[in-house]
């Protein structure tokens, strides 16, 4: 599962690297979060994040994603979520940059829900084969 909390330590550590509030150069930072995918989504692009408010729009990806995580996905929250993606990406003119971090996001999100899934159905099966142990002990 994706450690909701190194996603917001990325997002805070690029922050203060792209307003230069911290002394730490890329390489630096890429080690720091092993090449993280977020974080390649974050850096890529960079050119295209001139054009727009850093900051302002990296809030709004952010919430969307917290809206998101921690949570089993029906297909009408994917409905939802892809709405509000094209929403954001709409807003900000289909630019690179945002829709990089928008792709990755989601990508976090469906990779949470297929583990979810997966711990789900194996946990299932477990139980099926206790109540299978249990009936042919009685």
């Amino acid at each position: 599962m994706v450690d909701q909390s190194k996603i917001a330590e990325i997002f805070n550590d690029f922050m203060s690297l792209y307003l230069g509030r911290e002394q730490m150069g890329i390489e630096e930072l890429c080690k720091r979060h092993d090449y993280h995918r977020m974080l390649m989504g974050l850096l890529s692009n960079l050119d295209e994040a001139a054009k727009i408010p850093v900051p302002v729009v990296m809030k709004e990806c952010y919430e969307v994603y917290k809206k998101y995580r921690n949570r089993e996905m029906t297909e009408p929250d994917y409905e939802d979520l892809i709405e509000e993606t094209r929403k954001l990406s709409d807003k900000w003119k289909s630019n690179k940059w945002c829709t990089r971090v928008l792709v990755e996001l989601l990508g976090l999100l469906e990779e949470d829900d297929k583990e979810r899934r997966r711990i789900a159905e194996e946990v299932e099966r477990e139980m099926e084969e206790e109540m299978r142990r249990q009936a042919d002990a009685a």
